[in-house]
């Protein structure tokens, strides 16, 4: 499958956000189509967090080469994306840019920004 298929899938999820998807069941559902799609992300490796502080989830996942590998919850990782559930749904639902959320401390990533970059462009 091509990227523009994996992004049409992500935004679809995106959308049932908006309708009131929690951050569970988005990640659950972002994780999903990562995986059905190696072939789009072919080159991409890390490892990655999303981590909701007030509600404690926790979901962590790896790339290698594009294959999709589900993690432990509190597995190292190159990047880890955090802030309040609410937050992190606002930015997946584009009510909030990222980099707004960043800038404002609503969002906080900590490690490899360069990890999360080669990734972010199919967020």
């Amino acid at each position: 499958m091509s990227r523009a298929d994996l992004q049409r899938d992500i935004r679809a999820l995106y959308g049932a956000a908006d309708g009131g998807l929690g951050l569970p069941a988005l990640m659950d559902g972002v994780c999903a189509a990562l995986a059905r799609h190696p072939d789009a992300l072919a080159g991409i490796s890390g490892r990655y967090a999303v981590l909701a502080a007030d509600s404690g989830y926790a979901c962590a996942f790896a790339l290698e080469d594009g294959v999709f590998l589900s993690l432990a919850p509190d597995a190292p990782v190159d990047v880890s994306v955090s802030g309040c559930e609410k937050d992190l749904l606002a930015v997946f639902r584009r009510e909030l840019t990222p980099l707004a959320a960043l800038l404002r401390g609503r969002v906080r990533v900590r490690g490899d920004k360069a990890a999360l970059m080669r990734f972010a462009e199919f967020l």
